[in-house]
């Protein structure tokens, strides 16, 4: 991807939707607080995703333009936007099926981290 294809993909993706959290947090109204979480959920996941896919489909044209379009739809702000839509129809349903594998591999990543951390701080391990 282009420098500038990295800055408009920046833009869509991060700043405007950090802008309108800031937004939405100032707000009284707690909806646009979880509209601006669903999304936020959504593009963790869309990032992982663009992982693979970006070196695979970054070549074609109109790549950037068909994600900047999706990250649009995903901060509709309405009931048929792609976050909710992905949010409530695919990620949440998986994560309340797998919540606790989930958990279990969090609290093993956790304990290693931690544990890797303290022996660094303390000079007993040099390597990672």
């Amino acid at each position: 991807m282009t420098s500038q294809g990295a800055f408009i993909r920046l833009a869509v993706g991060f700043i405007y939707p950090a802008y309108k959290s800031l937004q939405a947090i100032m707000t009284a109204d707690p909806e646009d607080d979880m509209t601006m979480l669903r999304y936020w959920v959504v593009l963790a996941v869309v990032s992982m995703i663009e992982t693979i896919a970006d070196p695979l489909f970054d070549f074609l044209p109109g790549y950037l333009l068909g994600k900047c379009v999706f990250l649009f739809w995903c901060m509709l702000p309405s009931e048929n936007s792609g976050a909710n839509l992905i949010f409530s129809r695919v990620l949440f349903p998986l994560f309340k099926e797998h919540h606790q594998e989930i958990e279990q591999q969090a609290s093993i990543i956790q304990v290693t981290l931690k544990d890797k951390l303290e022996k660094f701080i303390s000079g007993q391990e040099r390597k990672w």
